[in-house]
């Protein structure tokens, strides 16, 4: 009796392109689809992906969802207008934000402006003190005055899409008049979308907070056009098939979960790429890892230590507009494939951050793209085969190349060759530059980890950016461009809690502590549940601490499973010697001051088996093309196909690898091999 398929599918929706990676549990046999983007219609995009890879035909058990929706409307700030509401007196806080400047001693710099206009900002008549305790009601006259100038906004903004957000003074505290206000505008204007501060962010720092439900209530409208797309579609795949979204954290929730918080899926694409690259670093036994995942826009960089993914507990966008809520620690810059070529006034050559998008694309695209590019600068060196981009679905126009890098070679008084390696210079030394931000800048020596490439563009410049950061090996996953789809396929389910509650080491008892934690781990454990995991989760919790009168805080880990005085007192200690680690001295008799309480609930998929490689006999390259090296110009080398690589397979630069989501550059003196599941180390 034959057993039948089980197939999970992970699916990352790009600005371009729509990736899927689907495991067979059975076998172990991956199938991988690409398919263009639809913005407008993602789940066109999602049915198509599928029907590509002949995945639907009910064998599909599960499906993770990975989308970079929530961040593309961040930063073309393409989002919902949104309606502030507020404590009265407290509406200017999205505008004066922090005191603290970008750039200290420029005139020209302005403050980034918040997802709200200033006449959005309604002040409401009401207030809770520091202790949770009521000092001024929310009346029924104060219910009718706002749900009346929302009234005025909704014929005023008539035709656009609106929501509300909400953020009321110590509301983490005591939420009974956002949750009374959100009733009573729920009934009044039920199409409105509301984001309520206490359940999206409940930690103390106004500004924090209410920057994070504003985005929050920004980009609700969009996800849950969204949601409701791709829930149609996968619905017509079988009632059985259960679809779940990739949150920031690296983790994944229920739609359900994600539609009452989208804040949470922010950096949802972006975390699926770290996660791959973690799995295939391990698969060659790397554990301490740069990662790269350079697209056709931007690169994303992040640090993995000892196999752990770091987290963060704020993002900050724009410079100085901050999110708070959990992230994977993934720093983003403008460099991509698209990134474009430009003169500075003072003559200097610079890549990026601007870039060609998807439309009208690199001058190579041909379609009405003239400026120069870092994918039109790798095409004029011959890096790229124009043939057999994205596997020959799309073809480049060298031609077009060419002349829109001459452009600029003319400018520089440089030949066009020249120009494209300097082309391919600048956006690798930006490259570099992010990676020694996220290591050398933190204490790390990036020349003891290994880097990850990944994304279409990341295999065809990591020799390069490994060079300049003189870092010494790099691993290429198997379809590095498509790691963020892979990633989310083997994403954990993983919840996450903050709860900002003020202590004093000198009036505080363990039982109090224990009770937090207590109610925090039943909150987040039935959460992890109703997102499907069954089994028995990994618990962590931390407590955020600092010495009194200070404005900064430290997480200390808690370890004992019971907390008594014995553990409350080993937690006091530890954060003694965090602080002197970091500061360089420790003041004993000083009163702590617990600030802030963290759970993380983590349930483990089942670990993903992939298949062997083949053996037998390796094929030579499959023909020889004219490739530009610096000094050397332009000569014949070998052109391979990384499909016909087998285990133990071997090769020296200078050298090209093909596939049909991506192409490895190899540079004279470095040497590739391939382990037996097809992941690539290349050795510097």
């Amino acid at each position: 009796m034959q057993t039948k398929s089980r197939v999970r599918c992970g699916i990352d929706t790009g600005g371009t392109f729509t990736d899927l990676v689907a495991v067979d549990e059975m076998t172990g046999r991956l199938s991988v689809s690409k398919f263009p983007s639809n913005p407008k219609h993602p789940g066109q995009a999602i049915d198509g992906v599928l029907k590509e890879a002949n995945l639907s035909d009910g064998s599909i058990e599960s499906v993770v969802l990975g989308t970079t929706l929530g961040l593309n409307a961040l930063l073309e700030r393409k989002g919902s207008r949104v309606l502030f509401l507020t404590t009265r007196g407290f509406e200017d806080v999205l505008f004066i934000q922090r005191m603290n400047r970008r750039y200290h001693y420029s005139f020209k710099w302005m403050k980034p402006s918040p997802f709200v206009e200033r006449c959005d900002c309604i002040g409401v008549e009401e207030r809770i003190n520091a202790r949770g305790q009521i000092l001024t009601s929310l009346c029924e006259k104060e219910l009718e005055r706002v749900a009346e100038t929302i009234g005025s906004k909704l014929t005023e903004y008539s035709g656009e899409s609106l929501s509300i957000a909400v953020c009321f003074l110590f509301s983490y505290l005591n939420p009974a008049h956002e949750l009374l206000l959100k009733a009573f505008l729920s009934k009044r204007y039920p199409q409105i979308p509301i984001s309520l501060s206490h359940i999206v962010a409940p930690i103390w720092r106004e500004y924090e907070r209410s920057s994070t439900v504003v985005v929050d209530a920004f980009v609700r409208p969009i996800l849950d056009d969204y949601l409701k797309d791709v829930g149609a579609t996968i619905r017509k795949l079988g009632r059985t098939t259960r679809w779940t979204i990739m949150k920031s954290n690296g983790g994944h929730a229920d739609a359900e979960v994600v539609r009452e918080q989208p804040i949470c899926t922010v950096l949802s694409g972006l975390s699926g790429g770290a996660i791959g690259a973690k799995y295939f670093g391990a698969l060659v036994n790397e554990t301490n890892l740069v990662t790269l995942d350079m697209g056709g826009t931007s690169c994303d960089v992040s640090l993995i230590q000892d196999g752990t993914l770091s987290q963060v507990s704020h993002y900050e966008f724009d410079w100085g507009i901050p999110i708070s809520a959990p992230f994977l620690d993934v720093s983003s810059l403008g460099a991509g494939g698209g990134s474009i070529a430009w003169v500075d006034k003072g003559g200097f050559l610079k890549v990026g951050p601007q870039s060609a998008g998807a439309s009208p694309g690199p001058a190579c695209y041909d379609q009405g793209g003239t400026n120069p590019t870092v994918t039109d600068a790798n095409l004029v060196l011959g890096r790229l085969n124009a043939g057999y981009f994205l596997g020959g679905k799309m073809k480049l126009n060298a031609q077009r190349a060419k002349e829109a890098v001459q452009q600029l070679a003319t400018r520089l008084r440089l030949d066009c060759a020249a120009t494209a390696q300097a082309i391919v210079d600048v956006a690798e030394e930006n490259m570099a530059n992010a990676i020694r931000v996220i290591s050398v800048d933190r204490g790390i020596d990036p020349r003891n980890y290994a880097l990850v490439a990944c994304g279409g563009a990341g295999p065809l410049h990591a020799c390069g950016i490994a060079e300049k950061v003189g870092m010494h090996r790099i691993v290429v996953p198997l379809h590095p461009g498509l790691c963020s789809a892979f990633g989310t396929l083997i994403a954990d389910f993983k919840v996450d809690k903050t709860l900002s509650q003020y202590f004093r080491s000198t009036n505080v008892s363990a039982r109090i502590v224990a009770k937090v934690f207590r109610t925090m781990v039943e909150s987040a454990l039935r959460e992890v549940r109703a997102e499907g995991y069954q089994g028995k989760p990994k618990i962590e919790r931390w407590v955020s601490m600092r010495y009194a009168g200070q404005n900064y805080e430290h997480d200390v880990r808690v370890e004992a499973v019971a907390i008594d005085t014995k553990e409350l007192r080993r937690i006091f200690e530890h954060f003694h010697l965090l602080h002197k680690r970091f500061y360089g001295y420790s003041i004993g008799d000083e009163i702590i001051e617990l600030i802030c309480f963290k759970v993380s609930i983590v349930g483990k998929r089942p670990q993903l088996r992939l298949p062997d490689l083949p053996r037998g006999t390796p094929k030579g390259p499959k023909l020889k093309r004219e490739v530009y090296l610096p000094g050397k110009g332009f000569a014949a080398y070998p052109i391979y196909n990384r499909d016909t690589l087998i285990t133990g397979s071997i090769l020296k630069g200078p050298a090209i690898l093909e596939e049909k989501d991506s192409t490895i550059f190899l540079h004279p003196g470095h040497k590739l091999s391939v382990n037996r599941k097809g992941v690539i180390t290349i050795t510097l």
